[in-house]
């Protein structure tokens, strides 16, 4: 057989008529019937040197090199169907062949929408046991006809989704059946729909549930926010459920209409009534539609919705075959009516960039292509504009409109310079058709459109509701948005109205309620926002609000509740950033305070980069008018940020105030825990005797107060420390009174961490590894609660098997953590975990990766200026010296950690120490006093930029 044909391709399409009513009159007897029918369209096809490429059901998708053999084919498998004895029902065959051009890829499937869409419509347009012909394979067939056959001429039909009529041809055949109904096109029914003059594209699904509705609705609303294509959909779904309505399917333009007493008249002519004076119109349209089985079409309903709904219910209750499908920013209200929300278009994530034949097939993608090539022929999707037309699709949040006028501009742009300039693109998205309406034309004055129909009181609402970011909740909106024209109990029902004229959305999540708008709509309410005089008071509430919330949080997030506030603070931190910074400008003693509630919030999430772009910005600006105690706490909280960025004077200089602070105000509790800086500096240093007593000294402080959440965290630090000193068994002791004492909180955070401090005091012993996996399982069952997604427990588990030796399960576990934080976007996490992959790597041997990995590391550490992973990257490279054995060049760089270390204040921890002393074994073994004495000295004078250069230049594979 022949390869699969491309380029120019005649198709046949088959399929059987009315098979779903057989399959279930006939269910036994249907798989033997549909069973033959398959052999006879294989035979016949595949004799006449066609190739079956798709069989989906009862349906047949061939192709063939030439129109003539497709043909004969077709003939071929006709006559031995109608001369088949059937049994205990006859299996009737519609057939079209058309002839177009496609593409053919790799994994043999066709690409060439326009041709195979016209072969499915030609085909289903006829009837059982009927072959139809487009005009394009008449051309090729007609001088050449199988004996006793003929073309029957059918005239141009109109067929769904086509944009231009087809003329079609009836291949009869003598002694077949050459009779049939009229063909099943959209002039086959009374109707008045337009001819598209663009292909519809994708909405499958939404298509689907919009008829499914009709099965127990007679009033179907397609709502929506400008741009939607509601029009379109409702005119698709229209001539779709043509052959439904035996008086046809009519549209009902009511966009050019200004006047609502006009409605009814409108609705009249387009349905070819000529009004009376005599008799009401409402009566007259009554009288015509009560014996009708009619579809009516009401398009554009939003700026007469009162008159359209008054019309549309006194229809209703009097013509019971009549079904209506309206589109409106906002459902009728009227009963019996089922409004369905139509969505923007499936939009790509930054993976399907990837997989080009998958991203091509993504909706809106392949609605900017077809714009996009309407506009410019020789534009093309490839990968080098690929992610940009992902980012555009994005950006516009799928709005067809959007994309399509985005996609016009191809003609004088890049991909490249439409995205750019989407922050702008009111002013960039503009020369739509000059036939469209004027609202249309532009993506401004298709929102000025829905603007203008607002009430004043929803403007306000709606302008207001911009200073919010990434969405709100309906007590956000009340505290933030009322005030002068808006009181906070009519909040409700105005957000309400701006929901139900889709100019607002709303999504339920596990905590409740939260509003959103379309990017779009949030950047052009944005524009009226920033151009009133509400700017300055609703950004000062937002602080205010936001404010609160963060100290409610910081109350309660260490009890019980932890699970609720932490996922509140998640879906809220773009609007938290945005009042910490407007309070920089102009409020620093509230955006110290809101910082302050988030304290403990922000080790949970663990982003010191963000906790300390908030907080650093606001001491620098902090004056004697700031509250001791608040400065004292926000000091505190910025010391923990400096341990990765390395700046111990800084450091020394923040605990000093921030103790004089907190002792100056009484605060016992916060002196005792800022004092836990004191005592982490002398463990980070190795002073551990020091570090021990200040401790014991904190407890007693936190005891007398009742202070449980900190009692569990300095008998952890104490058990740490215990363990250090070489008595494990006490050092658990003490762990196990934390984890007690956190269950009993429901700091599920603190819990957390006592498990994996137990495990690391199981697996650090080297004696009990199946404990350490028993501590870290049951942490990363209550993980879940607090992360949506957990990359640490396979961490945790490979330091475990790295301790064990079992290297290579060492490794899965890293990789694994790597795979969990890439789903999750924790850049970080990803960059910890490779130092530690590649360590894993030299001991199994692959030198050449972990060499690659630690290269990538110092990359991204450089990336964040965190200081501690340049050194822990450096000491992964020293064991790859030593794998390659270079020994001095292993002990310049552990020489220059040594120093780094102890000039950041970070101890080395015990096993990792151990693992150091080993490679130093290694290195006295091998280099003489003298050597040694010489490489630790360049070592110790080396900067982190040469350091870095040395170990990527000398330590290569």
């Amino acid at each position: 057989m022949s390869s699969y044909p491309s380029g120019t391709v005649t198709f046949l399409f088959t399929d059987i008529e009315g098979s779903t009513k057989l399959a279930q009159e006939f269910p036994v007897e249907m798989p033997a019937l549909l069973a033959r029918h398959n052999e006879i369209l294989n035979q016949a096809i595949e004799k006449n040197n066609g190739h079956v490429f798709q069989i989906v059901g009862d349906s047949f998708s061939a192709a063939f090199h030439s129109a003539s053999d497709a043909l004969h084919a077709a003939l071929g498998a006709q006559r031995a169907l109608q001369n088949e004895t059937w049994y205990p029902a006859p299996i009737k065959v519609r057939m079209g062949i058309h002839t177009g051009t496609v593409h053919l890829n790799a994994e043999n499937e066709y690409s060439g929408y326009a041709t195979l869409a016209s072969t499915q419509r030609i085909m289903s347009a006829g009837h059982g046991g009927q072959i139809l012909i487009s005009g394009a394979t008449r051309e090729l067939v007609r001088d050449a006809l199988p004996e006793n056959t003929e073309l029957l001429d059918l005239g141009e039909k109109r067929l769904k989704d086509l944009l231009r009529p087809e003329h079609l041809y009836q291949l009869n055949v003598a002694g077949l059946i050459t009779t049939f109904p009229p063909l099943k096109t959209l002039d086959s029914y009374p109707n008045n729909l337009p001819v598209h003059l663009t292909s519809f594209i994708g909405r499958e699904n939404e298509i689907a549930e919009v008829k499914q509705e009709f099965e127990s609705h007679r009033l179907v609303t397609l709502t929506g926010s400008g741009g939607t294509g509601k029009t379109r959909l409702s005119l698709q779904v229209a001539s779709e459920l043509l052959e439904k309505f035996d008086h046809g399917v009519w549209l009902v333009e009511l966009a050019p209409q200004s006047d609502p007493a006009e409605v009814p008249k409108t609705a009249a002519l387009a349905l070819g009534l000529k009004p009376s004076a005599e008799i009401p119109i409402e009566t007259q349209l009554t009288n015509l539609l009560k014996k009708r089985t009619l579809l009516l079409v009401l398009d554009n309903c939003e700026h007469l919705i009162q008159a359209v709904a008054r019309l549309a219910n006194t229809l209703l209750q009097q013509c019971p075959n009549l079904r209506i499908l309206a589109s409106s920013r906002e459902a009728l209200g009227i009963p019996g009516e089922t409004a369905y929300r139509v969505p923007s278009l499936e939009i790509p994530d930054s993976e399907s960039v990837s997989d080009l034949d998958e991203f091509e097939s993504i909706e809106a993608v392949k609605l900017f292509v077809a714009r996009a090539q309407a506009a410019k022929d020789s534009f093309g999707l490839g990968p080098e504009n690929a992610p940009t037309v992902a980012q555009i699709c994005q950006r516009l949040d799928g709005i067809p409109l959007a994309i399509e006028l985005a996609a016009a501009r191809v003609r004088m742009m890049t991909t490249e310079q439409i995205s750019e300039r989407l922050d702008d693109r009111f002013r960039l998205l503009t020369g739509g058709s000059r036939t469209a309406l004027p609202r249309q034309q532009t993506l401004r004055a298709l929102i000025d459109w829905s603007y203008g129909l607002l009430t004043e009181q929803e403007k306000s609402l709606l302008r207001r509701l911009s200073v919010f970011i990434g969405g709100w909740t309906l007590e956000a909106a009340e505290a933030v948005c009322a005030g002068v024209d808006i009181e906070a109990f009519e909040v409700l029902d105005l957000l309400t109205s701006l929901v139900d004229k889709s100019l607002v959305n709303t999504e339920e999540t596990e905590i409740g309620i939260r509003y959103s708008r379309l990017e779009t709509i949030r950047q052009y309410a944005r524009e009226k926002f920033l151009d009133s005089d509400e700017v300055i008071p609703m950004r000062d509430a937002q602080l205010a609000y936001f404010m609160d919330l963060a100290e409610a949080a910081g109350k309660e997030i260490r009890g019980k509740n932890q699970v609720l506030w932490v996922k509140r603070l998640d879906v809220d931190r773009e609007n938290m950033n945005a009042a910490i910074t407007w309070a920089t400008d102009t409020n620093v003693p509230a955006g110290l305070r809101l910082v302050n509630g988030l304290e403990h919030y922000v080790f949970i999430r663990y982003d010191p980069s963000v906790g300390s772009k908030w907080l650093f910005g606001l001491l620098e600006k902090v004056d004697d008018s700031i509250d001791p105690a608040v400065h004292a706490k926000a000091l505190r909280t910025a010391m923990a940020f400096l341990w990765e960025f390395g700046d111990a004077e800084k450091k020394e200089r923040y605990f000093n105030t921030s103790l004089a602070l907190f002792k100056s105000v009484q605060d016992e509790v916060g002196a005792a825990y800022t004092m836990c800086h004191k005592a982490w500096t002398h463990v980070d240093r190795g002073e551990l005797s020091e570090a021990k007593p200040i401790f014991h000294e904190i407890l007693e402080v936190f005891e007398r107060a009742g202070y449980t959440w900190g009692r569990v965290m300095v008998q952890n630090q104490l058990a740490n420390l215990i363990y250090a000193t070489s008595n494990p068994p006490l050092a658990r002791q003490y762990a196990e009174k934390s984890l007690a004492l956190a269950e009993s909180t429901g700091d599920i955070n603190e819990e957390i961490y006592t498990l994996e401090l137990l495990a690391a005091l199981a697996y650090n012993t080297g004696e009990d590894f199946d404990a350490a996996l028993d501590y870290l399982e049951r942490s990363y069952q209550l993980k879940h609660k607090l992360f949506d997604k957990v990359a640490d427990n396979d961490y945790q588990k490979a330091r475990i098997h790295l301790m064990r030796g079992d290297y290579e399960r060492a490794r899965v576990c890293y990789l694994k953590s790597i795979q969990e934080a890439e789903e999750d976007g924790r850049v970080r996490h990803i960059t910890w975990t490779s130092v530690w992959l590649g360590r894993v790597e030299v001991r199994i041997g692959d030198l050449e990766k972990a060499y690659q990995n630690f290269g990538e590391s110092f990359a991204a550490f450089k990336k964040y200026d965190l200081k501690m992973g340049f050194v822990l990257t450096a000491e992964g490279f020293s064991e790859l010296a030593i794998a390659l054995h270079q020994p001095e060049q292993a002990a310049v760089l552990i020489a220059w950690t040594d120093a780094k270390r102890i000039e950041i204040g970070d101890h080395r921890p015990v096993p990792e120490q151990r693992m150091m002393d080993k490679l130093w074994a290694e290195i006295e073994a091998k280099m003489d006093v003298q050597a040694i004495a010489e490489a630790k000295a360049a070592g110790e004078k080396m900067s982190y930029e040469e350091a870095v250069e040395y170990a990527l230049r000398e330590i290569k594979p």
